[in-house]
């Protein structure tokens, strides 16, 4: 997919930038255009550029530094929820961003539907098309609630006039319509014979299809509680996918230098290089690290040298665990027992233990790596979950050094899985994994735990925890306990695959579980409104406020 994605940004001149502000002018000249296969790609190659705006640092904060799990102390307002309809921060883009996908796959669907191209060729397109329209709704769907519903192109003013005034369609009925347009529209076209019917790292130039088609199925449907039609997508994905163990799917390949991994299912493309065309992303700016020269000039990331991530790196203000996530905060005064009330994290125990110097300054001893817990798995008698490597930033695993904030505090950055080595500035050319096949399994356990069959959840809870390193859950104490221990799990899993907020919103505990973790920045701003963000005052006004934000206004917003 990059390489059309690069060739496509530099050949497609009218690439115009759309909400329901645009006028309806196609983003190619579709009088001359769809003429053939290759123009008909072209123009379908275009749609895949609204994503990879979307997925940025940004993103990052909206979907996950204002969770349980993450905090950024970056004064970026999405970060610190200083959001209002007068004042969207990213919602602006989101919402630009996301309908200018849904105004491409529109004209592509119609267009190429009516191309004068042999079924065969148009029918995969149309139908990679109507998965490209179903995850912009899908990204819109979950930031915004409701929103303006459209399958059809905007071809005249006439057709723009009647979209802005177009008003919030239930975000439910937005999803259970698209689920069948997929089922019905799309996943037909992607075959055996034709070669389509394939794992994401498998499809022609990494195009979304089939894959992305079922998780999106799934996705919507659980969004909407209704296990059984989930059930049916993502069996269809077990299928495809196979057996989930470590030797089929690697742990060390979740990290996002790994590019189209078998496991993935959606990525983020990018490409970068010092010449030539560039196209790369910043997440790992506010992944990394806080970085500075010392007194000798030797480029450390919070006091420690991490080689492989050079010298020409930018980072932000970066994510930081909250306490909920993994901590290891040690006991004030001259005692070095762990304060047991800071160890209750969902990455338990750390591969941290107390530095035998006692820091008369602030009254306690530090932490340091260990290392030979690092190298036996275990620690104080507990096995170490392998994900702790991979997700937190502790300092550096081959030398033991260890970052200041993790020495002083306790607490760990981002890790190595989000990191880049030898990024220079911001420039991230890492993939970003958006959706996994792990991810299908813990959402196969949670539809289990849902229909009331704990022995098949826990089933696949444990495919998850045995690649993890760590025991499998074997006493049934009841759904909700297992409903909390899969909540835990796809933190564990997932946490910074831009899917926390979404994943708290859609159980309904986003405002109450993020106000208890957090940090005070958050705290002192968050209400329960943030839950989805405000549809930008500009495009309420637009449709002659046919568009609200109630809740806003509700919270005194």
């Amino acid at each position: 997919m990059k390489r059309y994605i690069i060739i496509i940004a530099t050949c497609v001149a009218a690439l115009c930038s759309c909400s329901l502000v645009e006028k309806p002018t196609s983003f190619v000249n579709r009088d001359n255009y769809y003429g053939n296969r290759t123009q008909c790609v072209s123009a379908l190659n275009g749609c895949y550029l609204p994503m990879s705006s979307i997925y940025s640092a940004s993103f990052m904060f909206v979907t996950e530094a204002c969770t349980d799990i993450w905090h950024s102390n970056s004064t970026t307002k999405d970060a610190i929820l200083e959001v209002t309809p007068a004042k969207p921060q990213y919602g602006a883009t989101m919402w630009k961003q996301g309908y200018m996908g849904v105004m491409r796959c529109n004209e592509c669907i119609e267009c190429i539907a009516a191309a004068d191209i042999p079924a065969a060729e148009k029918e995969p397109l149309v139908a990679e098309a109507r998965v490209l329209r179903a995850m912009y709704y899908y990204i819109l769907t979950s930031v915004f609630n409701g929103v303006p519903y459209y399958k059809y192109m905007v071809a005249d003013d006439k057709t723009l006039l009647e979209i802005r005034k177009l008003p919030r369609t239930d975000a439910r009925e937005i999803r259970e319509d698209l689920y069948y347009d997929l089922k019905d529209n799309a996943l037909p076209y992607f075959t055996e014979e034709n070669g389509l019917k394939v794992r994401a790292s498998e499809a022609p130039s990494q195009r979304v299809g089939y894959a992305l088609c079922l998780m999106l199925m799934a996705k919507m449907a659980m969004w909407n509680e209704d296990w059984d039609m989930a059930m049916q997508p993502l069996k269809a994905l077990e299928e495809l996918y196979g057996e989930f163990s470590e030797a089929s799917y690697p742990l060390e390949q979740t990290m996002w230098r790994y590019k189209n991994s078998a496991e993935s299912i959606l990525e983020i493309q990018h490409d970068w290089s010092r010449s030539g065309v560039q196209y790369a992303g910043n997440v790992c700016a506010i992944m990394t690290p806080s970085h500075s020269r010392d007194e000798n000039g030797n480029y450390l990331y919070d006091g420690v040298s991490i080689p492989e991530l050079g010298e020409e790196g930018s980072s932000w203000s970066a994510l930081i665990a909250n306490n909920n996530y993994g901590i290891f905060r040690p006991a004030t005064g001259t005692s070095k027992t762990e304060n047991t009330s800071l160890q209750n994290a969902l990455f338990n125990p750390m591969p941290l233990t107390y530095d035998d110097e006692y820091n008369t300054a602030d009254g306690r001893y530090y932490t340091k790596l260990d290392l030979e817990a690092v190298k036996a798995g275990e620690i104080r008698g507990q096995k170490i979950d392998r994900r702790v490597y991979y997700t937190f930033g502790m300092g550096n695993l081959e030398t033991g050094a260890t970052f200041n904030s993790t020495r002083r505090y306790g607490v760990a950055w981002a890790g190595p899985k989000f990191w880049c080595p030898g990024y220079v500035l911001s420039y991230d050319s890492n993939n970003y994994k958006v959706f996994r096949y792990a991810d299908v399994i813990l959402m196969i356990a949670e539809c289990y735990c849902q229909m009331e069959n704990g022995e098949a959840s826990m089933e696949y809870v444990n495919k998850i925890r045995e690649r993890a390193g760590v025991d499998p859950v074997t006493n049934f104490t009841g759904f909700e306990a297992l409903q909390v221990l899969i909540r835990a799990e796809r933190a564990r899993e997932l946490g910074g695959e831009f899917q926390r907020k979404f994943d708290l919103v859609r159980w309904g505990i986003w405002y109450e579980q993020t106000l208890a973790n957090t940090s005070s920045s958050v705290k002192q701003r968050i209400k329960p409104c943030h839950r989805y963000y405000p549809i930008p005052d500009q495009q309420c006004a637009l449709s002659g406020y046919i568009l609200t934000n109630d809740e806003y206004i509700n919270d005194g917003l």
